[in-house]
């Protein structure tokens, strides 16, 4: 008879090149610390060798073309668009109301305030759409540069029947010349001409009702003396509307945390599916698309070309947006995003807080604050797509530190652990949507104490 011969047992692929321990088998027990670990180095690398990257600029393009080669190992296949850029888009409002702004004065000195009237009323609402509701108007004549959006895809073993897609941004957003930190020189800067702008358009409402009661409304005439004081005063303030002007500086911020690490997650999460596949326990069902989006500082300009543009293509496609991972104990699925103005979807944003919850992660659910702008789910939600954001920051700007948009925005910003627990999150989601268990009830793992056992704390985390 023969006797087996012993075989050596095939050694499962490392997740990282070099990496000396050979992860087991079971792949639910990897932490997410290394992955986090090299999206930190991947946003560090980056940076330092793009520095800013505001939209549609060199340094943009490069980075948007680094994380392009960062997908191409792990994805099936990576695709590079491009899309036209208006990069004034938040700062053309503001240009517009200190030109705007003598010119209603001067109508309401010559007594045609309602014609006033309906200029103010034209720019409030141009720029509720621009700035507030991130609805902006037609505006391939307003376009001065170019945008490049990057997004990769990981297909399933079987057929595709659902599409998960993380998505991200790389442009990093110019900085703003008055910062709300220096209260004086924003006040000084910003709240006042825009509390000029306003008055004026309160006090040629006021002149409206008056010459229509006077039956003057659409005669040329002086106003009454107390309004003409007033009138000649706010035309004397015009110059204090000027540093409207150049709200934002041509540099930019470094963007580690909002966000170029969120894009380093995407590509961390490409590497670990990949890895799966190769370790034998591929998805079965589910494509993965890995998306870093341009433009999102500016109106979500790459993130609304692209899903314009694509969203037909998925099938059953859910997205998990990241932006702005700080702080592990703020941990934030979005509810409504674009100043609350907009509905997400609700109920998967609440599922993601069960899950995230499950697995002992403090987090919740709730709508972006107003006046802190969107994210690039909004544009998923416009076009049909069942999405939320996961990020996490403190909305008071006072409980931590505000870095967005500053020069202070570099890696040392970020909580490692924030970045374990999205990932973790993510894996768990995906797991959950390839197995069709997604909208199963979160499982609550309790542990049996003995009566008689005493409780023993022990240090939580290591920070």
């Amino acid at each position: 008879m023969k006797f087996p011969l012993s075989k050596k047992r095939k050694k499962p692929p490392t997740l990282v090149e070099g990496q000396k321990e050979i992860p087991r088998q079971k792949l639910e027990t990897l932490k997410a610390g290394k992955l986090a670990s090299l999206a930190l180095a991947f946003t560090r690398t980056l940076i330092d060798l793009y520095g800013p990257r505001v939209a549609g600029s060199d340094a943009d393009h490069s980075a948007a073309e680094a994380v392009e080669e960062a997908y191409k190992p792990f994805c099936d296949e990576t695709i590079q668009t491009k899309f036209p850029l208006d990069t004034k888009s938040h700062s053309q409002p503001f240009t517009v109301a200190s030109v705007l702004y003598p010119i209603c004065v001067v109508l309401m000195l010559v007594g045609l305030p309602w014609i006033s009237l309906l200029l103010f009323l034209g720019f409030g609402w141009y720029t509720l759409r621009e700035l507030y509701f991130y609805r902006p108007f037609a505006r391939k004549n307003r376009c001065n540069a170019e945008g490049v959006n990057i997004h990769g895809v990981l297909e399933p073993k079987e057929e595709v029947l659902h599409t998960l897609i993380f998505s991200s941004h790389h442009d990093s957003a110019p900085l703003h010349r008055y910062n709300q930190l220096n209260r004086i020189s924003y006040a000084k800067n910003v709240l006042l001409p825009v509390g000029l702008f306003i008055v004026s358009g309160f006090l040629t409402l006021v002149q409206v009702f008056s010459e229509l009661l006077a039956s003057v409304l659409f005669l040329p005439n002086v106003p009454s003396l107390a309004n003409l004081i007033l009138i000649i005063l706010l035309l004397g303030a015009t110059p204090l509307l000027f540093p409207l002007r150049s709200m934002y500086e041509k540099e930019g911020s470094p963007g580690a945390g909002d966000n170029l690490v969120s894009v380093g997650m995407t590509v961390q999460l490409a590497r670990y599916f990949h890895w799966r596949r190769k370790c034998g326990k591929p998805l079965s069902h589910t494509q993965l698309v890995f998306c870093s989006f341009d433009g999102e500082e500016v109106a979500l300009q790459g993130s609304r070309h692209w899903f314009s543009t694509m969203a037909s293509s998925f099938i059953d496609p859910v997205v998990l947006n990241f932006d702005s991972v700080y702080y592990s104990d703020h941990l934030t699925f979005l509810e409504k995003d674009v100043n609350g103005t907009l509905q997400l979807d609700a109920s998967l944003a609440r599922r993601c807080t069960e899950i995230a919850r499950s697995m002992g992660y403090e987090a919740r659910s709730e709508s972006i604050p107003r006046l802190w702008g969107g994210t690039d789910a909004a544009e998923a939600s416009r076009c049909g797509i069942s999405a939320t954001t996961l990020t996490a920051v403190a909305w008071d700007d006072r409980s931590k530190p505000a870095v967005q948009h500053t020069r202070d925005d570099v890696v040392e910003a970020i909580d490692p652990k924030a970045l374990e627990s999205a990932l973790s999150i993510a894996i768990k989601l995906t797991d959950l949507i390839d197995g069709n268990r997604l909208w199963e009830e979160a499982e609550v793992q309790e542990k049996e104490v003995p009566k008689e056992a005493s409780l023993v704390f022990s240090k939580l985390t290591n920070r």
